[in-house]
């Protein structure tokens, strides 16, 4: 068995908290109130109408070892014999991984955060974010990739809550429905545990943990669709998910303790000696973000349809939009609409091959929308002021006639695709003007 430094205060608080624990489930089975468990679990107020009922007790005391556990794994600090790095880069992100560890501390005493604290958060894990860098360029290719996505996320949950605050609500849902924390999120994580799986330092168990943090939440998600005719328990089940947190808590402890050791067989970390690299990052991440801009300004996934109708076009040309499939039509402005584009420039951005078929989208995307505006008779038919929104086969299952336009133009789309198109192809130049490795280099890392 290992021992650790601090084994002693992790026993002790690990063991009160599982005694805590013990003590109300068997209050709440004895009393038929489970107010005491469930905030000792799950930290924060019952539902009303929670009964103590034998499953709805044991999920709670489940989600409450989970918590323990996390408990134990943070407190328990570094095993016996396991000496600290000499690396440059492996004290600054040992504290802000246990920083970002402690604030978890928040949500026991503050299970809803005020917007303050969310920052503050943010603040913390954008720290880990830009230490984690230098050990992501060690392991993996896209290490540039990982910081923009992880930065972004953290970007994208500070401004939602500031954007509340100040109460500029469009801009609130503007940034939480984009989607940019939960994706961002994802692709970093993807990244860091990558990394961390070719890194000899951290154990296997470790980066098990990172997978089942990413994975766990949708599994539980979906675990708990067949239940939601079950009332009560469908109820504490939803809320006792949120102790898959646990989790994201035990990960960053374990990924803090193991950065004691040394790296296997990797090249150590040589900071990029080419000034434009930051500029380049920069370029990367603007071909993408411009792409989605105008779905995140827009407020339908659709992408022409909402201003121009199949009516307002020539009859020469729309007698070939109809003649198309409305199910194409439908696959391709909500692929536009939602920025799919913006995935498709990604993947050009990372694997050459897909170069010519990203801008082929982006040509024809732009060529479509001006040409829609362009060619669209506003005034022929008499129509009201605003648009009508009208497709083949009624695609849609309505006709809406709204005032006045609430969505973006299509020349807004032409504009980010041509803004994107011209970022890709000096991407392009620059990395065929870029001269090849040679022989004797260190061989760059894989992914």
């Amino acid at each position: 068995m290992r021992r650790y430094r601090s084994v002693l205060p992790a026993v002790l608080v690990t063991g009160g908290y599982v005694a805590a624990l013990v003590v109300a489930a068997v209050l709440a089975r004895t009393g038929g109130d489970v107010g005491f468990l469930w905030r000792l679990s799950l930290f924060v107020e019952a539902d009303e109408d929670a009964t103590a009922t034998w499953p709805n007790v044991l999920t709670l005391v489940l989600a409450g070892g989970l918590w323990a556990w996390a408990l134990w794994q943070s407190l328990r600090g570094l095993p016996y014999g396991k000496t600290l790095s000499a690396d440059p880069e492996t004290r600054p992100l040992r504290r802000a991984l246990y920083a970002a560890v402690a604030f978890w501390v928040f949500y026991a005493v503050m299970p809803i955060w005020p917007w303050w604290a969310v920052v503050l958060d943010t603040l913390v894990m954008s720290a880990v974010v830009v230490l984690f860098h230098p050990v992501l360029r060690r392991d993996v290719r896209h290490a540039d990739l990982a910081l923009a996505a992880g930065l972004l996320a953290q970007v994208s949950l500070a401004a939602t809550e500031v954007f509340d605050v100040l109460d500029w609500h469009a801009a609130e849902r503007a940034t939480a429905l984009g989607g940019f924390a939960g994706a961002g999120t994802l692709v970093w994580s993807v990244l860091v545990l990558v990394a961390q799986w070719r890194d000899g330092r951290w154990d296997r168990t470790t980066v098990w943990y990172g997978i089942a943090s990413v994975l766990v939440p949708v599994a539980l998600l979906i675990g708990g669709i067949p239940l939601s005719g079950t009332g009560d328990f469908h109820d504490v089940y939803d809320e006792a998910t949120s102790a898959a947190d646990a989790l994201i808590v035990i990960w960053l402890a374990r990924s803090a303790h193991e950065l004691a050791g040394t790296p296997s067989g990797l090249a150590p970390y040589v900071p990029p000696t080419d000034r434009r690299s930051a500029l380049t990052v920069a370029a990367r991440f603007a071909a993408c973000l411009v792409l989605l801009l105008p779905p995140l300004a827009n407020r339908h996934p659709a992408w022409i349809s909402p201003h121009v109708s199949i009516e307002r076009l020539p009859p020469v040309v729309g007698d070939v939009v109809g003649a198309v499939s409305p199910a194409f039509w439908h696959a391709l402005e909500l692929f536009v609409g939602i920025g799919g584009l913006a995935v498709l420039v990604l993947v050009a951005l990372q694997r050459r091959a897909a170069f010519w078929v990203a801008m082929s989208g982006l040509f024809l995307t732009a060529l479509g929308g001006l040409a829609a505006v362009t060619l669209a008779d506003r005034d022929g038919l008499g129509l009201p002021a605003g648009w009508v929104l009208t497709r083949p086969d009624d695609l849609y299952g309505m006709i809406t006639t709204f005032s006045r336009p609430t969505t973006v133009s299509p020349l807004w789309f032409t504009a980010a695709c041509l803004i994107s198109a011209a970022l890709l192809w000096c991407e392009r130049h620059r990395r065929l003007a870029t001269p090849a490795v040679g022989s004797n280099s260190t061989p760059s890392p894989r992914l």
